[in-house]
């Protein structure tokens, strides 16, 4: 009768085992796999993620190799390549609705900034991010999938190391320069009662990285083309800069 109760007892550890690592491989595919199917309606482009990994025992994980591409009419391997990313959740929220993060970590980021006298990639992208929400709310009235998606509260976001790539062509001039932007800290992002969607959190994140970029993109051309300035003179150096990075001349 011992005999039969350690076996019992054996096969229910085996199992128990195998479920929370079917629970561990499970959770981080399927993060991959959200990440991979949200990211293109929001940005439109591409979107990849390497490895997603995060446990549900410590609540931390990382995300690893996160890229978004360039929008249609601009030519480079991505837009933003978000390096390391180190998430830290409320493991008691897993479950919950809604997930508490209490931090997003993001370590050495890179943006591809790419600008031609018709447009610059980020601008676009920008503009795909904010018709996507705005498109979102246009729908059928009826419960859509992502109106009943599990919703978030991230106490913290913090992005550092960013190098912006600068490839532009201003005033007869190619510009190329790799630009660092300060430290961004975001913070309560979403409340306790109702959080917000994926989709709000990638905005709310992503949308400030790029106006950073935009405008040390912008400072980096107008120094550039202070070398032409008597010749062709400051107005012509804004109009030069407005068609290419639109709307984000003030």
């Amino acid at each position: 009768m011992k005999k039969i109760l350690l076996s019992l007892v054996a096969v229910v550890v085996v199992l128990f085992i195998g479920a929370l690592g079917y629970l561990y491989f499970s959770l981080n595919s399927l993060i991959k796999k959200a990440v991979e199917t949200v990211g293109p309606t929001i940005t439109r482009t591409d979107v990849r993620l390497a490895s997603a990994r995060l446990s549900p025992f410590s609540g931390s994980g990382a995300l690893n190799g996160f890229v978004i591409g360039n929008p249609e009419g601009f030519q480079g391997p991505f837009a933003l390549k978000l390096g390391n990313i180190a998430v830290s959740v409320d493991k008691e929220t897993l479950l919950k609705d809604p997930i508490v993060v209490n931090s997003v970590i993001i370590r050495g980021p890179e943006i591809a900034l790419i600008g031609t006298p018709s447009g610059n990639n980020l601008g676009k992208l920008l503009q795909n991010i904010q018709s996507s929400g705005t498109s979102s709310k246009t729908k059928q009235e009826k419960p859509t999938k992502e109106a009943t998606s599990k919703k978030f509260v991230i106490k913290e976001v913090v992005i550092s190391g960013t190098k912006v790539h600068l490839a532009a062509s201003a005033l007869e001039q190619k510009v190329t320069q790799t630009l660092s932007i300060p430290d961004i800290r975001l913070q309560n992002m979403g409340t306790a009662d109702k959080g917000i969607s994926a989709r709000d959190v990638a905005m709310q994140i992503i949308t400030p990285l790029i106006n950073a970029a935009a405008k040390e993109g912008i400072n980096a051309l107008a120094k550039q083309g202070l070398q032409q300035l008597q010749q062709q003179g400051a107005k012509q150096l804004g109009n030069e800069l407005n068609k290419i990075l639109p709307g984000f001349r003030k």
